[in-house]
């Protein structure tokens, strides 16, 4: 069967994620982002080549990172200071302002799962559903241009690194950093797609939570 390209995305969330004393991961209910424009995905792995008899003997790979980017409309407020670990603070009593605040180093951005809906030109049946762990947002932009007749809304992008959770689930008894769900875009999955996104799927959880 000939493989359409990937065209539209969809269904963008974000997750909190929690470590207990004992290791134990727990995420909370995943809450939508915003409206995605796009998404990309870059898989690098970090090796190096030993040599031996003047050839290369081997070649040794160091731990994969996966780094994701998410174009979007304007966030709101609230979203990005989640997503930043940024303060956020009351003024007022009567009618109350909130005031948001970068924090100088990044140390209070917390861990984050993504997960999302990818196409391939059937607008409402996504073709792939993705659910990737232990997420860290590296930086968010926030630009703007003057107002004239031609110049558009640039929109915000997030980039995100992506590592291995420090436990291997116990289905794969692997760290993987992600995992995927193909779909048939001509078949009515959304009972399925529903379920994928009301909570964070791990292969963990997957048996109980989609079945």
């Amino acid at each position: 069967m000939k493989m359409k390209q990937f065209r539209g995305c969809s269904r963008l969330y974000y997750a909190t994620i929690t470590v207990g004393e004992n290791g134990t991961v727990t995420y909370s209910t995943p809450i939508k982002v915003g409206e995605v424009k796009s998404i990309s995905r870059e898989i690098s792995s970090e090796s190096e080549e030993v040599w031996a008899d003047n050839k290369i003997d081997d070649t040794v790979f160091g731990g994969t990172a996966v780094t994701r980017t998410f174009g979007m409309t304007r966030l709101a407020p609230e979203v990005e200071a989640a997503l930043l670990g940024n303060k956020s603070i009351e003024v007022g009593t009567t009618n109350k302002i909130k005031l948001y605040g970068t924090p100088a180093d990044g140390s209070a951005r917390p861990y984050l799962a993504f997960g999302y809906a990818l196409h391939d030109g059937n607008v409402n049946r996504p073709c792939e559903v993705v659910w990737a762990y232990k997420g860290i947002v590296n930086s968010i932009t926030k630009t703007a241009n003057t107002i004239d007749r031609g110049t558009g809304s640039e929109g915000q992008e997030i980039n995100v690194t992506f590592n291995a959770p420090d436990k291997a689930w116990t289905k794969t008894s692997g760290n993987e950093l992600d995992f995927y769900m193909p779909l048939d875009s001509k078949v009515d999955n959304s009972a399925l797609v529903n379920k994928w996104f009301a909570k964070v799927i791990t292969p963990d959880n997957a048996e109980t939570e989609l079945a």
